[in-house]
């Protein structure tokens, strides 16, 4: 039996993204009158049938969505929320944000609401136990960067090739002892790969590699700019040290402050590509994710799950290098 097609086979065969699709058919924005025209001959010709015109779909009345974050107050979550909120808005749907820092019960609060039909779905980047991962596999649900296992999509970047940007930029730099300072995660998150990569390369060239960790359950600006003054102290013969931007940030004032010329003696590389790697000088050499296409990938994906259509179970975004001063 020839499958269904589904709204992703629509898009691709119009040339457009899956949003210009759902706005086009739902009528819940503005969609140019050639990009209609290509939308309308894509769907007679594949014969797609919406689900809520599809007697054997379930429609949503919910026009919510949960996203669930550790903390909207750094920079990267805070980003992807914005960018998540506004495709939401585009797509017709509104925005509750769930903030799990500290707080005890906020995701089986977010999975009883989806239960009880208040919201549609779930966008979620957080801790989680195995029961919960249980029964969120039971309802519409996408995450962000945290690997939960099968029926639960995973949208990230390509982690991979970032520790691959960063190992290569130490080794251009003839980098021989190198500091990869990462969070200490509970539920597995992708972003590991980046840490696995870059050490495995830079070991194959004979670099020294230490990896140490802070406590992703606590972070904030003063306890970032602790750990990185405790390990700046520690290791204090390393010529090169990854993290993410908060902390590269931090270990380049930090550096400032004790007279170690940059990048002369210490290359230091971030991985985000937030703004506050242009908040001083030098600005700091950064891996960026992007984060729109991140944001706008999961609520396409969710979308989809809503809709009862089939996803993959995994979409990575691509990364790239922006180039500062501290490599």
């Amino acid at each position: 039996m020839k499958q269904m097609s589904t709204i992703r086979d629509v898009a691709r065969e119009a040339g457009v993204g899956i949003g210009t699709v759902s706005r086009a058919l739902n009528g819940t924005g503005y969609v140019a009158k050639d990009k209609r025209e290509k939308i309308m001959a894509a769907v007679e010709k594949l014969k797609y049938i919406p689900p809520e015109r599809n007697p054997k779909a379930e429609k949503q009345r919910s026009k919510l969505i949960g996203v669930i974050l550790p903390d909207i107050a750094l920079p990267f979550y805070g980003s992807f929320l914005k960018y998540a909120e506004i495709e939401l808005h585009n797509q017709g749907y509104n925005t509750i944000v769930f903030n799990t820092l500290g707080l005890q019960g906020r995701i089986e609060e977010a999975i009883s609401l989806v239960r009880e039909g208040q919201l549609a779905g779930l966008i979620i980047n957080s801790e989680v136990s195995e029961d919960e991962i249980s029964r969120l596999r039971e309802i519409p649900t996408v995450c962000f960067e945290r690997m939960l296992g099968a029926d639960i999509p995973m949208i990230s970047s390509e982690h991979k090739d970032g520790g691959k940007l960063a190992a290569e930029i130490f080794l251009e730099n003839r980098c021989m002892d190198v500091l990869i300072i990462t969070a200490r995660h509970r539920t597995r998150v992708y972003g590991d790969y980046r840490v696995n990569e870059c050490r495995r390369i830079l070991e194959r060239h004979g670099v020294k590699v230490t990896i140490v960790e802070f406590n992703a359950t606590f972070v904030s600006f003063r306890y970032v700019q602790e750990v990185v003054e405790q390990y700046m102290d520690i290791y204090n013969r390393v010529d090169g040290i990854f993290s993410d931007d908060i902390v590269a940030y931090c270990c380049l004032r930090e550096a400032k402050k004790r007279a170690i010329p940059i990048p002369r003696d210490l290359k230091i590389v971030g991985y985000d590509g937030n703004e506050i790697t242009e908040m001083i000088t030098p600005s700091v050499t950064t891996i960026v994710q992007n984060v729109p296409l991140l944001a706008r990938t999961s609520v396409e994906v969710l979308l989809e799950k809503i809709q009862g259509e089939k996803v993959k179970n995994e979409y990575l975004i691509p990364v790239r290098m922006k180039k500062g001063g501290t490599s």
